[in-house]
């Protein structure tokens, strides 16, 4: 083996054994603690990449409880790598420990090992390479422990004045460059349940298509339904337990279904929100997305929990106006957490460097796209998301038995590289 290869194998093998130990610590939110907001995995995660950056050379800052960051260079434009600890539910279904991070024939399994620890783990080893040079930037890796709940984390961080970076990119996404993201809408639905006797659940998250969802009628029977689980922002690739147990319900109760036939009628009939008379599409987003994540009845309340995605022709205000319009006065609408609009022009010099690192790599052509998903980019206007997911391969984010291939992890680490080196060399123009 050849000194080149043998530092690459060096590397990744120092990448997967961190990604491993990153996975291992479930950081699914809990109950807060005592400096821990979102329990103490996400903690416990936090403090674990921390140490980690210190004893690789790294300057680090926690700010408060809830985010950190660990820097190289002490001087010229700040460049920023944000990404998050924290993970969806791990739900049921799965084939193996979500949290053991086992390896079989070359593939690593385990919540969070693509969304988003393998972008923590990479960046880690890459830019403690940096530490110790005289660079033209500073490289800066955030991370925060709230992202899947409303970035909560990364607010604090721009609320609190800390710098906002004028490069970098975020690795929550997929190859090769995400340069807009649709605004996003968590909201909370409740009103008076009149389904006496009847009890139901289903669901983990507003953003998690619900695999599962069960139901006990009044005269003591169970139904339960089973879908496919997958992220909230592509409802389309899965199929809402919710959404089939409520259409069997509906039909098996008739006249006594209530509100249950207002649930499927308006939230339960389509994935664009066209029956809340919120699907608006525009010629760079496309259609809205809508996903109904989590429902509750029982003891005379119902609850849900649904995630809006919408482009530049319908506004969050406007969408939260028209889903009030459409639901009636006997529901109530909260609006839980909201994300704007992002979208960073195809020209910007930074989004070329990292188009150019993917096709060097990669040996094709590269391009942009946009995506109803949200990252850390949509608070920080410079960047755009920038992989780790590589095209044509399946990860099972936000379902189960999430994975990534090792020589996956491998190539993303190359284009990291580069796109490093680039960002870096684009820095150092910037002086002449």
């Amino acid at each position: 083996m050849s000194a080149p290869c043998r530092e690459v194998a060096e590397r990744d093998e120092r990448i997967v054994s961190l990604l491993r130990a990153l996975v291992r610590i479930n950081t699914e939110h809990a109950a807060p603690a005592p400096g821990a907001p979102y329990g103490e995995g996400c903690a416990r995660a936090l403090d674990f990449a921390l140490a980690e950056c210190e004893r690789l050379g790294f300057e680090t800052r926690r700010l408060g409880e809830k985010v950190g960051w660990a820097e190289t260079g002490a001087r010229g434009p700040l460049a920023a790598f944000p990404v998050h600890l924290d993970v969806v539910p791990a739900g049921d279904g799965w084939t193996r420990d979500p949290y053991a991070a086992e390896v079989e024939d070359g593939v690593l399994y385990g919540r969070g090992c693509m969304d988003n620890k393998i972008g923590a783990a990479i960046l880690m080893v890459l830019l403690a390479g940096y530490v110790g040079e005289d660079l033209p930037c500073r490289l800066r890796i955030i991370f925060g422990t709230d992202e899947e709940t409303g970035m909560s984390d990364l607010r604090e961080y721009v609320e609190a004045g800390e710098e906002l970076p004028s490069m970098g990119f975020v690795p929550d996404a997929a190859f090769p460059v995400v340069r807009g993201e649709k605004a996003r809408l968590h909201l909370r639905l409740s009103r008076t349940s009149d389904l006496s006797g009847l009890t139901l659940s289903g669901g983990t998250a507003a953003n998690v298509v619900p695999s599962e969802a069960h139901a006990t009628l009044p005269d003591g029977r169970e139904i339960s339904a089973t879908g496919r689980s997958a992220h909230g922002s592509t409802p389309e690739r899965g199929e809402n337990a919710i959404n089939a147990l409520v259409a069997r319900l509906v039909k098996e109760l008739g006249p006594e279904a209530g509100c249950l036939d207002e649930v499927c009628r308006l939230l339960c009939a389509d994935l664009t929100g066209a029956a809340l008379g919120i699907d608006v599409p525009d010629e760079v987003f496309g259609h809205t997305s809508m996903n109904l994540g989590v429902l509750n009845v029982r003891d005379g309340a119902l609850a849900a929990e649904v995630d809006v995605r919408c482009g530049t022709a319908l506004g969050t205000t406007e969408a939260v106006s028209r889903v009030r319009a459409a639901l009636g006065e006997a529901w109530q609408v909260e609006v839980a957490q909201e994300k704007p609009i992002h979208l960073v022009a195809e020209d910007d010099p930074c989004v070329q460097v990292l188009l150019g690192a993917y096709e060097r790599v990669c040996g094709e052509r590269g391009g942009c796209s946009v995506m109803a998903g949200g990252t850390y980019a949509s608070l920080m206007p410079a960047l755009v998301a920038f992989g780790p997911k590589l095209p044509g391969t399946h990860s099972g984010a936000h379902g189960v038995d999430e994975h990534v291939r090792l020589t996956d992890v491998s190539r993303a680490a190359d284009i990291y590289c580069e796109a490093v080196r680039g960002i870096v060399g684009l820095a150092a123009s910037l002086e002449d």
